[in-house]
């Protein structure tokens, strides 16, 4: 019986356990065709991202884990705002209060389960915060991580809390919950009750629960049909993130700013126990109030705690959107799960795992290693400054290296002193800078256009010496004028007189314009730019090297060299950008 009538305020727990049955029955779907290891754990879900309905039903879980956190706490604040948890419904108050964070920590064991890269390293910074607690926390985390870094038995013990104990908590807590609704009733909290209002539950509250819950439902499926689960990149430590907890922990994850160090616990254990603990004894508390007190210090915890945890969250967000560092990392992060989803798509998955696909890949590997050893001298940036731009630019900007338009600036007069070549250079004052000046200098007329049409058949000459993909068919469609720009590096523009090039000219003061901007040609100058292919020691014995330093140039103990072959492997495929040829 309804003492005051139905209200649609009282559809949230209805909602909540529908809700706990939709995540129940997808979570076993999803348990048929999924592998809890961390060789697997990816795989299994691409299977079941790819497989019909499956995209759809991963997504019914995890928006309906989401509805039921925010139900959650709507419910508590319900109850709140009603004063529905006195005195005989202490045990009804408790229960329901215990299921908020049981659940938030229920959606927490099932974000890793993925093998995603983001659930790890959520997971890890979690583990963290756990262990910062003292005494207990390192405990906590070993059991929790399963060793000192999360691997393979983080997933198993995680699939086991997910699955199997916090279910058997939820249920408990369920239990102890409905028996007491079933024996004290409904609350009428602060209202009077009504006997003429009075009304039995069915059909008149039932009929306001399934509309409720079908809406919850209906955006559920919306969400769950468009957007579907986030499945990013597979997990593996030496990918680059910067991680964010989900968007029910930013605010701790903001209150953390304000504890730094060994004050963090104060953040992630002390204040939410104290308040998880002072809300458990609001039944005691509210004794020693008349209900008018006790109703504006209801209303005043209530937004408290809107303006806490909310202005917390939204400071969180609000910080990350402005950090355009960490929306560059972000962008990133997401690049990275749509290139293992692409090669997933085009490759059998190694039983070595997923992340193989994207440690063979240049794409994903290339802008790793270019940051890491070249991103201090070099960019790899458009004409927009789009792309890796050197915080100090001291050599070439490579973007595009090989291409028509990155050799024809080389020989143009203007652009070879400019930043994006010789501009940052020693070599701005050197032999080549003033070979391409006094060969455009006091031209004009015809022979200004003549020179400008030799240089552009000489660029496309070396240009084809790259043999990059992407333009293949150009440069067979442009075979006749290939020939003629070979014969103009020999002849009339004087190339050969520094440069060797195939037969023509000698090697020692300028690099071998054979193969130049091929993949053979860059792994080689990577590896020993002094080699004396390029630019070796002159007569007096000082380098002609520009401060490049040589990444490989042991062939015999390649350990001891900076890259190893493979590295420079990726390296060179993503400069030429064709990873399509380097994808495993």
């Amino acid at each position: 019986m309804l003492p005051n009538g139905p209200a649609w305020t009282l559809s949230s727990a209805s909602c909540l356990l529908w809700l706990l049955l939709v995540e129940v029955v997808t979570g076993f779907l999803l348990m048929a065709t999924y592998s809890p290891s961390t060789n697997n754990a990816w795989a299994s879900i691409n299977f079941i991202q790819n497989t019909p309905a499956g995209s759809f039903i991963r997504g019914l879980h995890y928006f309906a884990a989401q509805a039921m956190i925010l139900l959650v706490v709507l419910h508590v604040v319900r109850v709140i705002l009603q004063g529905a948890y006195r005195a005989p419904r202490e045990f009804i108050w408790m229960s329901g209060l215990l299921l908020l964070p049981t659940v938030i920590v229920w959606t927490i064991s099932g974000n890793p389960l993925s093998g995603a890269l983001e659930g790890f390293s959520q997971i890890n910074v979690e583990g963290n915060i756990i262990g910062s607690t003292p005494l207990v926390g390192p405990i906590i985390r070993q059991v929790l991580i399963g060793g000192d870094q999360v691997g393979n038995l983080t997933l198993t013990h995680l699939y086991f809390l997910h699955v199997g104990l916090i279910p058997a908590v939820v249920i408990v807590l369920l239990t102890i919950h409905i028996t007491q609704m079933y024996r004290h009733g409904l609350s009428t909290g602060d209202f009077e009750p009504h006997p003429e209002k009075a009304r039995h539950y069915f059909p008149y509250q039932s009929a306001r629960n399934v509309l409720v819950f079908s809406l919850v439902l209906a955006a559920i499926a919306y969400f769950a049909w468009t957007r579907g689960a986030p499945f990013g990149a597979p997990a593996d430590p030496s990918l680059p993130i910067d991680p964010r907890p989900e968007w029910y922990f930013m605010w701790l994850f903001e209150l953390r700013r304000y504890f730094s160090g060994p004050f963090e616990f104060v953040a992630t254990v002390i204040i939410p126990s104290g308040i998880l603990v002072f809300l458990l004894a609001l039944p005691l508390l509210d004794r020693a109030y008349s209900h008018r007190t006790s109703h504006y210090i209801r209303l005043c915890i209530v937004l408290v705690g809107v303006l806490f945890v909310g202005g917390l969250t939204a400071q969180g967000m609000w910080r990350d959107w402005k950090d355009a560092a960490y929306q560059t990392a972000k962008r990133e992060t997401d690049s990275f799960g749509e290139r293992a989803r692409e090669l997933a798509r085009t490759h059998d998955i190694p039983p070595e795992g997923a992340v193989v696909l994207l440690r063979a890949d240049a794409k994903t590997q290339g802008p790793i290693l270019f940051r890491r050893h070249c991103q201090a001298c070099h960019s790899v940036a458009d004409e927009h400054d789009v792309g890796l731009v050197a915080s100090d630019p001291s050599a070439p900007n490579l973007y595009g290296i090989g291409s028509r338009a990155w050799v024809a600036g080389w020989l143009d007069p203007k652009s070879i002193i400019g930043p994006r070549y010789f501009g940052h250079t020693k070599f701005l004052s050197g032999d080549m800078v003033k070979k391409i000046q006094e060969l455009f200098a006091d031209q004009a007329g015809d022979k200004l256009a003549a020179l400008a049409e030799k240089t552009r058949a000489a660029a496309l000459a070396l240009s084809a010496e790259s043999a990059l993909p992407r333009q293949a068919d150009a440069d067979r469609r442009d075979a006749a004028a290939i020939a003629a720009g070979r014969k103009q590096i020999t002849g009339a523009l004087g190339c050969s007189d520094c440069h060797k090039f195939h037969d023509d000219g000698d090697l020692g003061s300028a690099p071998d314009l054979t193969g130049y901007g091929s993949a053979a040609w860059l792994t080689a100058f990577i590896g020993n730019p002094e080699h004396a292919r390029f630019y070796p020691k002159d007569d007096q014995g000082k380098p002609l090297n520009d401060r490049m330093p040589a990444f490989a140039p042991n062939a015999d103990h390649p350990r001891s060299n900076l890259l190893s072959p493979e590295e420079i492997n990726l390296l060179v495929h993503w400069l030429r950008q064709d990873w399509e040829e380097a994808a495993p």
